[in-house]
């Protein structure tokens, strides 16, 4: 029995000598493609395109980068996804898109309108772009008419394929798709590139408004807050802010509320908004304003995303 065990020992023994004397070049490594991806942000302060005003253009500033700076982009081809959103027969909301997932063609850049790596590319997007990609677009709402023009819809008399051909509701995205000098198209990402890696995006995302900023700006304004779990905000805060100057701060120390109160703006300011810095329970935070004529300009619910910086309010209700 101890010969036998010994004899284990010996080929063990081997078995780690061989292991250990094994020629690293012969060891087969994978051999990664290089990739490219891409960042956009908006340029200016219009992010949104405004209700019955073809003339309010988003403009976008976009840029790509080589991970491995060994790859080089050659063309650009923008993607432009359109979502409406309406109510059923049975009044529950609902989106249709458009596009789909992959949305339509609006732009394409080649040549020297591809700018180079690292250096931003800045074009808009306006209203008649985004029409004369879904002019012919149409849909079955299911009220029993059939499939109806959506800009001819008898559902929405508001839009017409005129002077309002987009409103409140309808959500956009813009997506982009590299085609590279080797001839491989980037057309997607992981989420840890969208959402993790330096300076990359994947879309960005616009609506419609019905104004650029608030136009009655005069009264006492009204913020009714509460906290879906019970103990406050946990430093989540609401700045009012007029003329560029914070004059007030709503936030809940603790409770689950609602908790209400007002703020007065002085007659002859030129501006106004609202500003939501984050705290550390932010999915738990409800919150509504109210401006001086009773209206609800913001509904927040706890499900709601929540970020840092302006809040954007609905301007159709003022």
């Amino acid at each position: 029995m101890k010969k036998y065990t010994k004899y284990l020992l010996s080929l063990m023994a081997v078995g780690i000598t061989l292991q250990s004397c094994k020629d690293e070049d012969l060891v087969i490594l994978p051999e990664w493609e290089s990739a490219v991806h891409g960042y956009a942000v908006v340029n200016g302060e219009v992010t949104d395109f405004k209700r019955g005003d073809a003339s309010v253009n988003v403009s976008f500033d976009l840029k790509w980068k080589s991970i491995d700076q060994k790859n080089t982009v050659t063309k650009i081809d923008l993607y432009v996804l359109f979502n409406e959103s309406y109510k059923d027969i049975d009044g529950n909301n609902k989106t249709v898109k458009h596009g789909g997932d992959a949305g339509k063609l609006v732009k394409t850049f080649t040549g020297g309108d591809v700018p180079a790596e690292n250096t931003v590319k800045t074009f808009s997007i306006t209203q008649e772009d985004v029409y004369a990609a879904y002019s012919s677009a149409s849909y079955d709402y299911g009220f029993g008419s059939g499939t109806v023009s959506v800009f001819a819809n008898p559902l929405k008399p508001s839009r017409n394929a005129t002077t309002n051909k987009f409103i409140p509701g309808d959500t956009f995205t813009l997506k982009w798709i590299f085609t590279t000098e080797d001839g491989r198209v980037f057309d997607s990402w992981s989420p840890s590139v969208c959402t993790e890696f330096p300076e990359a995006n994947c879309q960005k995302d616009w609506t419609v408004v019905c104004a650029k900023s608030i136009e009655q700006r005069t009264g006492v304004w009204t913020i009714i807050g509460a906290d879906d779990y019970g103990d406050g905000w946990n430093g989540a805060s609401i700045d009012v802010v007029v003329d560029d100057v914070v004059i007030g701060t709503f936030t809940m120390a603790d409770g689950a509320g609602p908790v209400t109160q007002t703020f007065t703006v002085p007659a002859g300011s030129t501006s106004m908004y609202f500003k939501y810095t984050k705290g550390a329970w932010d999915s738990e935070v409800i919150y509504q304003i109210k401006n001086p004529n009773g209206n609800t300009l913001a509904n927040v619910v706890a499900s709601d995303v929540k970020s840092n910086g302006e809040i954007k309010l609905d301007l159709c209700n003022e």
